[in-house]
């Protein structure tokens, strides 16, 4: 993983810490170009869409939180009595973690973290991105054997991109692109006042296609909420 890629993320998200409240990261992906504040990443339980409510209401026993950013999520399940192990790439992202009160936070990847295992693994704001790619995406579920406990969950949610973002696509059912890759294997761009970080792949998978795969590695797949007007989703996928 190419961590400067993530850098205009990491200066955007201390701006902010550091009261900087008006600040906008600019998104770039294969379909728009997204200016979001950045007070999106720092948002309260009562800002919480439904598909976040829903999955935290979901966490039980020991909770990874993966991605864990400002530690919004973290913070609420700590609140609530669950013991939270957050992590994040960037060390700089680890230091507001802890700042902000969440009790474990770590440099880690999902692939390495040395934390024995857990009941839940959450992974939210299209956490299954990380796997950028259908075949990391199987990856992904090898290495999440050793993370899940023996009758535990993996919450993920993830956006099946015809819904909103290639409607010719939805029309026509495709699930490749015209150069042959996954519909949803998309590249990112982050810009923070004018610097760019290089290009990075995030996997976006419909539905179907993320069950299909969860059964070939071995796991079962429940669409909780299905895709709202976005093609956003909520899945739980046990071992």
């Amino acid at each position: 993983m190419d961590l400067s890629a993530w850098e205009p993320y990491q200066a955007a998200m201390w701006a902010y810490h550091r009261g900087d409240h008006d600040a906008v990261i600019v998104v770039y992906d294969d379909f728009e170009r997204d200016e979001v504040p950045v007070s999106y990443f720092f948002r309260s339980p009562e800002q919480f869409p439904p598909l976040e409510s829903r999955a935290l209401d979901l966490c039980r026993g020991r909770v990874l939180d993966v991605g864990a950013g400002s530690g919004c999520h973290s913070l609420v399940l700590q609140d609530r009595g669950l013991e939270v192990t957050a992590i994040e790439v960037v060390p700089d992202l680890v230091a507001i973690l802890g700042e902000r009160g969440v009790k474990d936070a770590r440099v880690a990847t999902w692939m390495d973290v040395d934390a024995g295992q857990f009941d839940t693994v959450l992974m939210m704001m299209n956490g299954l991105g990380l796997a950028e790619t259908l075949a990391g995406l199987r990856g992904l579920f090898q290495h999440a054997r050793r993370l899940v406990r023996t009758g535990g969950q993996i919450l993920a949610d993830s956006t099946d991109v015809r819904v909103r973002m290639d409607r010719e696509a939805a029309r026509n059912g495709t699930l490749e692109r015209p150069d042959g890759r996954y519909i949803g294997e998309l590249h990112f761009q982050l810009e923070f006042e004018g610097r760019k970080g290089p290009p990075f792949g995030q996997l976006y998978v419909d539905p179907e296609t993320l069950t299909r795969c969860a059964l070939e590695a071995g796991w079962e797949c429940q669409i909780l909420l299905e895709p709202d007007e976005y093609g956003n989703y909520l899945a739980r996928l046990t071992p």
